[in-house]
């Protein structure tokens, strides 16, 4: 994308390319999981143990009624891991005494997940991940909106930094480090604050902007996106329409095949 995004800048030198924000966020959570690996590995494997399960499903919800089912990430999906650890900080008890009720010997996952489970740093991680990322799914979320003001954007990702930069143990530094390379590494970000700065009444001059970038032209990046994502997306339905053969906002229906396609959220 940094490469496209140069060629494109040579046909129009006006252009300021940025890389998606909600991308740079989500490598911050993936250097996050990996350094739990044991709770990424309790994660995957309770997922596993509920999946597909509707005995194991059933005994869940009779024993801790009330109490939603595991969540089940998606590591593609950006966030759900870190909403996966904070599920089962907030309902750590609950998960345990159902998982240490199945017999270790029906699944290898729940033999893994029992010997997580008895360990004491288990509980300890999920509390720390939970009080000190669980903000980053969120702050996805927000910049995933579209027509998402800029100076939004900009408190977003500063109230991102903020936080982050303060949490002073070793691994917090670390994940500190690492927000602050993926932001060096946006090339027109420096450009795009001395915008921000000027539209919200803080920058008092043009110094650092590109010289053919005109004074109207920069009103028009209040609106302008950060993110290069759509968080829509269409599967198959499955669904059988015979005389389907419009466009719709729902989605694109067509007869000769008989498949209608509709939109659902991420």
């Amino acid at each position: 994308m940094i490469k496209a995004g140069t060629t494109i800048k040579a046909l129009c030198s006006r252009i300021i390319h940025v890389i998606c924000l909600a991308h740079g966020i989500h490598r911050v959570t993936e250097d996050i999981r990996w350094k739990f690996l044991e709770i990424d590995k309790l994660i995957a494997k309770i997922k596993q143990i509920f999946l597909k399960a509707p005995s194991r499903t059933i005994l869940f919800k009779n024993k801790v009624p009330g109490t939603p089912l595991p969540s089940q990430p998606i590591i593609t999906r950006w966030g759900t891991w870190l909403e996966a650890a904070s599920y089962y900080c907030k309902y750590f008890n609950e998960v345990k005494s159902v998982v240490q009720e199945l017999d270790p010997d029906e699944a290898v996952s729940i033999k893994v997940s029992q010997n997580i489970f008895t360990q004491i740093s288990t509980s300890v991680d999920l509390v720390f991940i939970h009080l000190n990322y669980g903000f980053l799914p969120d702050a996805i979320l927000k910049l995933e909106n579209q027509g998402l003001p800029i100076v939004e954007a900009f408190g977003i990702i500063k109230n991102v930094q903020n936080k982050l930069e303060n949490i002073f143990c070793e691994i917090g530094i670390s994940v500190h480090e690492k927000f602050k390379k993926v932001i060096e590494k946006i090339i027109g970000f420096e450009t795009i604050i001395k915008i921000n700065d000027i539209l919200t009444g803080q920058g008092k001059c043009f110094d650092g902007l590109p010289e053919d970038l005109i004074i109207n032209d920069i009103a028009y990046f209040k609106y302008a996106p950060f993110t290069s994502t759509d968080v829509e997306q269409s599967f198959l339905s499955g669904a059988i329409n015979e005389r389907a053969s419009e466009l719709s906002l729902r989605g694109l229906r067509f007869s000769p095949s008989k498949i209608s396609l509709i939109d659902l959220k991420i």
